[in-house]
């Protein structure tokens, strides 16, 4: 069972996010702690309580996904969601829970206020990431489940040998969404790809040939650009270490290949004509603002009245353009500061686990200097063999310079390692997120054309109207003066 989840602001955005239908087939609200019948103003309500506590992420989102084999119960996730409460400290907060259902599998967001209205205090969310696997491994045994370690799990696997490590991150389980293609397949073809080839540059050719683009990553490493522009480590695809990996592209020049930025450039201007187009701010012109659409040439005036389709009074079409303009526009300028947004809080996140690696790789360099000093009696001991000894001293220097060079090694790749897993992460964040705003300028566009014929129809419906009321007038006028011709002529006065 994977929990995964943090701190954020932004409660118009994860409203829109818990409520789409696009992409779920399924969409329920199972909780909502608020007098409000609406996500979006209650994630704003409990946001805007934050700014009495000088908070800037007054909302803890989590999802809570199973492993597909089992399915849930509607108790069971109650269940899940008050564990995971009470791990978090975030007992008694008001909270939303909203279930997903996508292809057959379910799994729950859950939003917590995280102000304490008793003491206008923010309720802590230190060591949110532990607290997430000590519900998770809770959960698993309670259920039944088989217990899969969370990333954040200690490091040292050989200690957990009984438990199965997760075959595929969140991150590579939304970069197969959108390729299309699952993880196992695509390393099953650059395995097959691979075991083909001879060298590097064979390799290159063929992945080419598959769709793919080789660029040059951060440090010596290489990486793999997908069609759909996704970010993929060479090494880790081909299950290889970073440093067998660059010996089997030994004879690729790196400083010939693109970085990735570069490829991803590649690949959407190689595939832009499959793509549709993108949105434009510009609307179109008044005359075509008419819900009549224009195909296999030019219409006729009298198709287009033979054809029922109503027109749109210019006044009224110019009125819309504006107002659609003006909407459009108040979309955009809100999807770019969601944008800005996301990415203040990425780079502060990034910030934070390169400051955390930081700190731990300089507490393991220390113990290693720590370890070498020796004192006392032992220190003694072993100058006097050294003395006795001088080879045998030197051999211990290099012995332990060598250890030195490897132990800066090992970190520098660790460093470079976390800068690819953070960019990846930012781009398929900045990706989900245009995703979305995507769909909502299709939303918005689609209620335009809808509004515009909607009016359209109604301009027709009023101008029949008054058509016929002008039709009975004239009749009415008509059978009064007939009236008056058929009366007799007055007698004259006596």
């Amino acid at each position: 069972m994977i929990i995964k989840g943090g701190s954020r602001a932004g409660p118009r955005q994860l409203a829109a996010h818990l409520q789409r239908t696009d992409t779920n087939e399924r969409m329920e609200v199972l909780e909502l702690h608020s007098g409000l019948d609406d996500l979006a103003a209650t994630f704003r309500d409990w946001q805007t309580l934050s700014e009495g506590t000088r908070g800037k992420k007054g909302l803890y989102h989590v999802n809570i996904d199973p492993d597909a084999r089992y399915e849930m119960t509607p108790q069971q996730w109650a269940r899940a969601v008050e564990v995971l409460e009470q791990e978090l400290g975030l007992d008694g907060q008001p909270r939303a829970v909203v279930l997903h259902e996508k292809k057959g599998r379910q799994h729950i967001h859950i939003v917590w206020a995280r102000t304490d209205l008793e003491t206008m205090t923010m309720r802590s969310d230190s060591n949110n990431y532990l607290a997430h696997e000590r519900a998770s491994l809770k959960l698993e045994r309670e259920f039944g489940h088989e217990h899969v370690p969370g990333k954040h799990a200690k490091r040292d696997r050989t200690k957990q040998p009984e438990f199965p490590r997760a075959e595929v991150s969140h991150a590579e389980h939304q970069q197969a969404e959108r390729s299309g293609l699952s993880t196992q397949e695509r390393r099953a073809q650059l395995a097959a790809l691979k075991s083909s080839c001879d060298s590097g540059m064979t390799f290159k050719a063929a992945v080419e040939e598959a769709g793919y683009v080789l660029a040059r990553g951060d440090s010596k490493d290489f990486v793999l650009v997908g069609p759909e522009g996704s970010v993929y480590s060479l090494s880790r695809e081909l299950k290889m270490k970073a440093a067998e990996a660059r010996a089997f592209m030994a004879n690729v020049d790196r400083d010939t290949l693109p970085t990735a930025s570069d490829a991803k450039a590649q690949q959407r201007e190689r595939h832009k004509d499959a793509e549709p187009p993108a949105f434009e701010m510009q609307r179109p012109p008044v005359e075509d603002l008419a819900p009549a659409t224009k195909a296999q040439g030019e219409i006729t005036d009298a198709q287009e009245r033979d054809s029922g389709a109503p027109e749109l009074a210019p006044a009224v079409a110019a009125a819309l353009a504006a107002r659609e303009q003006a909407e459009a526009e108040k979309l955009a300028k809100w999807h770019h500061a969601e944008l800005r947004q996301l990415r203040h809080v990425l780079v502060l996140e990034a910030r934070e686990k390169i400051d955390g690696l930081r700190r731990q790789q300089q507490a393991e360099r220390e113990r290693f200097i720590r370890d070498g000093k020796l004192s006392g009696i032992e220190g003694y001991i072993e100058a006097l063999q050294n003395r006795l000894n001088p080879g045998r001293g030197a051999e211990k220097r290099l012995e332990r310079d060598t250890a030195w060079k490897h132990l800066r090694e090992r970190q520098a790749i660790e460093r470079a390692d976390l800068r690819t897993l953070l960019r990846q992460d930012r781009a398929e964040h900045i990706a989900e997120l245009k995703e979305r705003h995507d769909q909502q300028r299709r939303d918005q566009q689609a209620g335009f054309a809808r509004d515009r014929v909607r009016y359209a129809e109604d301009s027709a419906r009023a101008a029949r109207l008054l058509a016929q009321v002008e039709q009975d007038r004239r009749e009415a006028e008509l059978q009064r003066q007939e009236g008056r011709a058929a009366e007799p002529p007055p007698r004259p006065a006596k």
